[in-house]
Parts: structure tokens; sequence; C-alpha cells
């Protein structure tokens, strides 16, 4: 049985909505990566200067 043109219609329409829903979970999951490695940055940065705080305190 050979599909028809309306049968291939619906499937790549079908393909298309799953293309949709695969870029759309990738770019949730590399922006939500980007925004955890942005806050580990601000947090190590942070850190760093209360480091520098103690030493300069304990040091007087």
């Amino acid at each position: 049985m050979q599909p028809t043109l309306p049968d291939l219609i619906v499937d790549i329409r079908s393909l298309s909505y799953f293309f949709v829903g695969f870029a759309a979970i990738w770019i949730f999951v590399l922006g939500f990566a980007f925004m955890v490695a942005r806050r580990e940055k601000d947090l190590r940065a942070e850190i760093d200067a209360l480091k520098e705080t103690v030493d300069a305190a304990t040091r007087k």
C-alpha cells in the first residue's frame, strides 16, 4: 500500500511539531545551564571577596 499525499502531509506536520518541541526543550536546557553557570560565577566572586575581607580582618 502506497502512502497518499494527505498521509504524507500529516507525517510532515507531525515531524515539524516534533522538531519544534525538541528545539524548545534544548533551548530551555541550554538557558538553564547558562543561568546556573552565571550564578556560580557570581557566587565564586562573592566568596573570593569574603575571603579577602576575612584575611584583611585577621591580619589587623
